[in-house]
């Protein structure tokens, strides 16, 4: 007990060193959306605290977020879309999540640990270790070179990863250019490395992006720059990717573009090509889209559009189409600002298409959401 006593002080002493910054958020999405292939129906509501710290001392660093997550629906919980949906786990060599608690059959409830990693941090370097977030990519709407962590543009919140066990380091020779290595360890132990150059050449940042594991191989590059001086963005990124579960390899690219109206409309599009489609049983073999980096279509066109009417109220839109098959998503969103820490936002996860196209038997999704910070 005195040995226990000696290091909680410790640990508290330490602690005081650092410039704390602590906040609570809390966002809460009630919806109405299909629970299964026959287009059923139900309403149910998903809530998710979130607790932030960060800790700073000079140089160093220490970043803490934990999630403590409520969903409520007899029908939703019982469905097979949301055991489909639950069984995914983070590519980790431990649980990020406790066990699941039900209440009564209308609730489940756990904790998640979203991020923990600390680091230095200074004018050249940059050493991060821990549950972390590790960024490849210029996409806005997708990163087909970022085979750790990449977000989904279907999903209701598509920047809502989780994390990987990493150790990462970043050094930059120069304000324009800088040399990044990441290895990470997942689930089954075994490592996934990473290496990253960037830099300014001429017009454009370019960078050339390298991955390796057991299971993947990727070679790519990356490209952003504006088009002359009009204010239009352009970027591209993509690589040579190898699945070896799959005994597969393929040519992964994307090219988009955007441009910022002075009438405060930011508008951005996107063309997402691959070499090699791949069907629903081969998509189930990669992790049950855990690290999953395939396509079912060839070919998927995105666009992505901001307005701010006024200061209250904003409004987002996202499409995405298969040009395969001509199905499509769509996602439009209102949110208006109640107070300075208080949203609600209004939105839809429409699909449209042919039956048996890739988006065509989804159904459509309504919700309401409430976001707030404390």
């Amino acid at each position: 007990m005195a040995r226990l006593f000696l290091c909680v002080s410790l640990l508290a002493s330490l602690l005081g060193a650092f410039e704390q910054e602590t906040s609570v958020q809390n966002s809460n999405f009630t919806l109405y959306t299909p629970i299964n292939a026959a287009g059923e129906k139900s309403l149910y509501n998903f809530n998710r605290l979130r607790l932030n710290a960060h800790l700073k001392e000079q140089a160093w660093f220490v970043t803490a977020i934990g999630d403590i997550r409520h969903t409520i629906g007899r029908e939703y919980l019982q469905s097979s879309w949301y055991q489909a949906a639950s069984s995914v786990r983070s590519d980790t060599p431990f649980s990020t999540q406790t066990a699941s608690h039900a209440y009564s059959g209308e609730t489940e409830a756990y904790a998640q640990l979203y991020r923990l990693y600390g680091g230095y941090v200074d004018e050249q370097h940059r050493l991060s270790i821990g549950l972390q977030k590790v960024s490849m990519g210029v996409g806005r709407i997708w990163n087909p070179t970022d085979l750790f962590n990449p977000r989904n543009p279907l999903a209701l919140e598509p920047d809502e990863v989780y994390g990987v066990l990493a150790l990462a380091y970043t050094y930059a020779p120069s304000r324009l250019s800088e040399v990044t290595a990441v290895a990470a360890q997942r689930e089954d132990e075994s490592f996934k490395y990473a290496g990253r150059f960037k830099g300014y050449f001429g017009e454009a940042d370019i960078g050339v992006n390298l991955i390796y594991s057991q299971e993947q191989r990727m070679l790519g590059y990356e490209l952003e720059g504006e088009l002359f001086d009009t204010g239009i963005g352009l970027r591209s990124e993509g690589g040579w990717i190898e699945e070896k579960v799959l005994n597969a390899a393929f040519l992964r690219t994307l090219v988009g573009a955007d441009y910022a109206f002075e009438s405060s409309l930011l508008l951005a599009g996107e063309w997402l090509h691959s070499s090699k489609s791949f069907g629903h049983v081969q998509g189930a073999q990669m992790l049950s889209g855990r690290q999953n980096s395939l396509m079912r279509s060839k070919d998927y066109l995105g666009v992505s559009a901001g307005y701010e009417f006024d200061a209250l109220l904003q409004g987002s839109l996202l499409s995405v189409v298969s040009a395969d098959d001509g199905s499509f998503y769509l996602s439009p969103v209102l949110s208006y600002s109640l107070d300075d820490d208080l949203t609600l936002g209004l939105g839809a996860l429409l699909y449209g298409g042919k039956s048996g196209s890739e988006f065509g038997n989804y159904g459509q999704s309504g919700y309401i959401n409430l976001k707030g910070a404390f």
